[in-house]
């Protein structure tokens, strides 16, 4: 059964500035909350509460005699609070969330399990399952005697499906376990198609599975196997997919799938010259395959019996084994201003960290969100029980928004990893009067957000008006670490390391589709090894997709960065179709090409603009007619009647061993290319380069990524 929402109301009160706990001052109203505390006591922090909600209680009836910019703060102390619902904060009132002096205050969405339950396997039906090599070495544990009966729903997720609450996972010591999968490593080739399934993506919902075939032995050993899985690249490079596997038939060696992927199933062994897009990471791997238990780390549930089996790791007698329960956030905040939470961990669950709708002055600072099944923090997509909506032109809509209406959000100083569909969605302001949301992540560190939807799933996402993300670091991430729509968002500061690592036709940065999207500005970033596994893969730094222009890429480094790929026209940054974007300032070090651009011809544009999305995009979603956008972005004047040059601006960039640009149409002023054999971007000699340039603007590293200490205490 689902679980469901704790509500606790708090009315309406008078609104002031959200104060940091460390600054809360003296006769503010504070109730303490511990692990070891009972709702029977007053509060205090002798006789603390053991539940948030009944702290929210006594602040609902103490906020009736406060005075009316009073604060009010909820003092966590160390210890583990298991989650089994959300807790949701409403209404205008000063409140603090805080995690009590330094002490480690966890929200946990599942349940610990004893290493000593487990038992090793002697199934004879088991063992005849599992290889020669897993005998003897895989445990097994009845979840139903642990009180554990609901394991979630497997189903049909990534590129083209909105995200949803993972089905239960398995953590050892913080680490996420794996569904025991084929092969352990790479991907296997997708064999003749017989029939590439309905393709929704051109507006074929008929629902029908692809079948095609397979050119190995394995599936031989899977013949008991009722609920297999198929995750991979089925397309193209920048999308992936998972699958249920409906029939294998041995004897013909095919596999029929249970849902249609949205663009068809295309081989990458028997392929047309128009399906090659892709290829270098187009394929899948087979999992939640018993038969595959082969090394420590994998698992597979039987969901009719209950029974998990494990290949462990280590010894499991004193180790921290959890399971994920939680699919409702942690904490919903709802009409709401004036909130802070602050040094408290969120980990464990099948669902998001923190939900907000329609709030403003909200700061969390000094978290940690780790092992969730969706994301760390959400403004406005609920990514529960949404349907999935389809833009103008047919491609889907993941970001379904319940509401955009947020103001002076702010996240800093948090540690977002082992997520599973991406870090932060932030939205706010308003697009069609240009007025910013004044929303901002700050010093925060992302890894791994993309553990389950591999691509399309970035640490942060960009919507509205005016969002800045400085400070931050970003690395290990198999697609982008940031995409962006709306105007005006800063990206300063951050560092951007082994990012797109099993990606094709993709970029660390991504925006694209919108040319109304503009005023955006990347500056002041170090982006460093983004590059392919495979020499055919296009990838690129900054990526402005698909016809976006206005966008202002000043002042970064670029060290071993992009790969011209199948398209040939990749590079550290790379522009497809759009212009008015100005690439100035910048320093590509040991880069393949440093600006690439693929030019549309006239025919092209036009069509692109006449499109239905553009038309409501440009001029429904927002009017870029309207003098708001004409004051702000003059380029955009007589922007639908006058199809002249179509210029991008390339200006004052120095290139360290990197050829220049490629393709294009360019202004094309002041670049020089300049040669030394420093290897360590860091040591760069800089008036050596101005000599030989005339110019320099030498690069701040030591300002960029994370500033370890930056709380103010």
């Amino acid at each position: 059964m689902r679980l469901k929402s704790v509500i606790v109301f708090i009315f309406a009160w008078s609104a002031m500035s959200v104060v940091p706990c460390f600054a809360i001052q003296k006769g503010s109203e504070q109730y303490y909350v511990s692990p070891r505390g009972s709702d029977r006591n007053d509060g205090s922090i002798d006789r603390p509460f053991a539940s948030p909600e009944k702290a929210l209680e006594a602040i609902k009836k103490a906020k009736k005699i406060a005075k009316k910019d009073q604060p009010m703060t909820i003092y966590f102390r160390e210890g583990v609070y298991p989650r089994v619902s959300s807790l949701q904060i409403e209404g205008d009132i000063p409140i603090n969330f805080c995690a009590y002096s330094d002490e480690k205050v966890v929200f946990h969405g599942g349940k610990k399990i004893k290493g000593n339950k487990f038992k090793i396997c002697n199934d004879r039906s088991i063992l005849d399952r599992l290889l020669p090599e897993a005998r003897g070495k895989v445990v097994v544990i009845d979840l139903k005697k642990e009180g554990i009966t609901d394991y979630g729903i497997m189903k049909q997720h990534g590129f083209g499906s909105i995200p949803e609450p993972a089905p239960m996972e398995l953590f050892i010591e913080g680490t996420p376990q794996t569904l025991a999968r084929y092969p352990n490593e790479g991907i296997l080739q997708i064999g003749k198609v017989y029939d590439k399934g309905s393709v929704p993506r051109v507006g074929d919902f008929s629902n029908k599975g692809a079948v095609f075939g397979f050119e190995y032995d394995r599936p031989e050993r899977w013949a008991k196997a009722t609920d297999i899985w198929l995750h991979g690249k089925f397309s193209y490079g920048y999308n992936d997919d998972h699958l249920a596997v409906k029939q294998i038939d041995l004897k013909e060696k095919t596999i029929s799938i249970v849902q249609p992927h949205i663009y068809g199933v295309l081989s990458n062994i028997y392929y047309t010259r128009e399906e090659s897009a892709g290829l270098s990471v187009r394929g899948y791997y087979a999992y939640n395959l018993l038969e595959e238990i082969d090394r420590p780390g994998e698992y597979y549930l039987d969901r009719k019996t209950g029974k998990l089996y494990l290949y462990p790791t280590e010894s499991l007698e004193n180790a921290l084994i959890e399971v994920s329960l939680l699919e409702d956030p942690f904490i919903k905040i709802k009409n709401a201003t004036n909130v802070r939470i602050e040094g408290i961990t969120f980990t464990c669950a099948r669902g998001m960290g923190i939900y907000l709708e329609d709030a403003k002055d909200v700061a969390i600072d000094g978290c940690t969100f780790s092992n969730l099944g969706t994301v760390a923090v959400s403004m406005g997509r609920t990514l529960q029980k949404s349907k999935l909506e389809y833009f103008a032109d047919g491609a889907p809509n993941a970001e379904v928004k319940i509401s955009d209406d947020f103001q002076s959000i702010a996240i800093s100083n948090c540690s977002i990893y082992n997520t599973g569909t991406g870090g932060i969605i932030a939205s706010g302001g308003d697009r069609k009067k240009l007025i910013s949301g004044n929303n901002s992540i700050e010093n925060c560190e992302f890894h791994h957000t993309d553990r389950i939807n591999e691509t399309y799933s970035p640490s942060i996402k960009l919507f509205g008006v005016g969002a800045r993300v400085k400070n931050c670091s970003f690395y290990d991430l198999k697609h982008q670490a940031i995409s962006f729509m709306g105007n005006d968002h800063v990206i300063e500061y951050c560092r951007f390391d082994r990012v797109c690592t099993d990606a094709d036709d993709m970029g660390a940065i991504y925006t694209g589709r919108d040319p109304s999207s503009r005023g955006t500005v990347i500056r002041y970033n170090y982006f460093s090894n983004i590059q392919p596994k495979d020499k055919n893969t296009s990838m690129c730094g900054v990526y402005v997709d698909d016809g976006s222009g206005g966008i202002i890429i000043d002042n970064n480094f670029f060290y071993r960065v992009g790969n011209q790929g199948h398209y040939k026209s990749f590079a550290a940054v790379y522009v497809h179709g759009g212009h008015d974007n100005r690439i100035v300032n910048n320093t590509f070090m040991d880069c393949m090409i440093a600006v690439g651009h693929n030019a549309w011809d006239n025919e092209r544009w036009e069509n692109f603009l006449q499109g239905p999305l553009q038309i409501e995009r440009l001029t429904q979603d927002v009017n870029i007619t309207d003098s708001v956008y004409l004051k702000k972005y003059p380029e955009l004047k007589n922007y639908f009647t006058e199809i002249g040059r179509r210029l991008n601006f390339v200006r004052e960039n120095i290139y360290i061993r990197s050829q220049s640009v490629y393709n294009g149409d360019l202004f094309y002023r002041r670049n020089v290319c300049y040669d030394t054999p420093t290897a360590d971007p860091e040591k760069l000699n800089y008036e050596e380069i101005k000599e030989a340039a005339g110019f320099t603007h030498p690069f701040p590293f030591e300002k960029t990524g994370v500033i370890k200490n930056s709380r103010k205490k």
